[in-house]
């Protein structure tokens, strides 16, 4: 293998595919970026066994051929070179890193013990979806996963294609987010699956600040998302391969209430204020006493703290229905009134013991947010 590639675009594509490197003592080739040469390209690939990262960019290729490098060294080694161009070429000892001013020789491991990432057979229909949505949608949700061994079907994002919406979901089953997305034109509605929450991690990574539009390619038990760059000085394209959560996610719409006892109208900055504020009192289950009385028109936030003290604050707002006291997590709260965009936010009561909705107030921001209180 001998090629010549920017150096921009070589690390661009280290710091996407060693996101899928495994810390694996076992199988330390997967502690490697397999880079493999054809014409006018180079393709950056790793993989954990679980999810792969497979990168393009442009090269000037002399000879092809592959290689599979320890990605510590290879990313470390490609931030300090200063020179836009830069050479790479195999041999028995290893692959030669060169510039005007460096001359690196880097170890290697053999190229056939490097997995297989599965890649697109040519003729997959694809679903497509905006990129900069998608991850600003993922982003809303992605920490609500659970993390329990007992429901691994509630370990990952759900993606269910609905024609003319992607609906988004994750819960760890204390509360739920739901982040319903447009789709460019209507596609095939009943494609569902549920993504580990790593790889959406790393997808929001990856598609950051980026436009156009990403296709999804989704199997039975894996899923590709390919996207393609719209600077060619970036590369030409990446592919993130994962395996899906298997199991049948729960039917998560039974438990978002639609009928309420009680529904304030509160500024989402105050709220948020006041939480934080109130969470510095709280006790050890992270309780938060919300107290809202339609009479005076606001809700009263009480914490308790046997070594702090006591704290209560009040927040004006705009109060409908019956008079409530319950209790929530405020970081449960907190998390869900931070991921609103809306300047006010509206939150519906079912009762004591019922879940309760926030949603944004006037204009709809299709991201759904669902708590339950604390049992007394």
């Amino acid at each position: 293998m001998e090629i010549t590639v920017l150096r921009d675009a070589l690390k661009s594509g280290l710091s996407f595919t060693e996101r899928a490197c495994s810390k694996s003592t076992t199988l330390p080739i997967l502690q490697c970026v397999s880079l493999v040469a054809e014409k006018n390209k180079a393709t950056l690939s790793a993989t954990d066994l679980e999810m792969g990262i497979r990168y393009v960019i442009l090269s000037k290729t002399e000879s092809e051929g592959g290689v599979a490098v320890p990605s510590r060294f290879f990313s470390q080694l490609a931030g300090f070179l200063q020179e836009s161009q830069i050479s790479l070429s195999s041999s028995s000892a290893g692959v030669r890193i060169a510039s005007k001013t460096h001359d690196t020789l880097l170890k290697t491991m053999p190229l056939e013990d490097f997995p297989i990432i599965p890649s697109l057979q040519g003729d997959e229909r694809a679903l497509e979806i905006d990129a900069r949505a998608l991850c600003a949608g993922l982003a809303q949700i992605v920490s609500l996963t659970g993390q329990t061994q007992g429901r691994p079907e509630i370990s990952g994002v759900f993606f269910a294609f609905q024609g003319d919406a992607l609906r988004l979901a994750a819960t760890d089953s204390f509360r739920l987010g739901e982040k319903t997305i447009p789709l460019p034109k209507n596609q095939e509605a009943g494609v569902s699956f549920i993504l580990p929450q790593k790889t959406a991690r790393e997808l929001c990574a990856i598609l950051q600040d980026q436009t156009g539009r990403i296709k999804i390619y989704a199997a039975s038990s894996q899923v590709l998302f390919d996207y393609a760059f719209s600077d060619p000085a970036k590369g030409v394209s990446a592919q993130v391969v994962s395996r899906l959560v298997e199991g049948e996610y729960p039917k998560y719409q039974d438990v978002i209430p639609g009928n309420f006892k009680t529904k304030i109208v509160l500024e989402r900055n105050a709220l948020i204020s006041h939480l934080r504020t109130a969470s510095v009192f709280s006790g050890k289950l992270n309780d938060v006493l919300v107290s809202i009385d339609p009479k005076e028109q606001g809700v009263k936030i009480v914490t308790k703290n046997s070594e702090a003290g006591e704290h209560s604050s009040f927040i004006s707002g705009d109060v409908t229905g019956e008079p409530l006291d319950i209790s929530f997590n405020w970081k449960f709260f907190l998390d869900g009134a931070s991921q609103f965009k809306a300047k006010d936010i509206e939150i519906g009561f079912a009762g004591e013991e019922a879940p309760a909705l926030l949603k944004s107030a006037g204009t709809p921001e299709a991201y759904l947010y669902v708590m339950m209180p604390l049992r007394s």
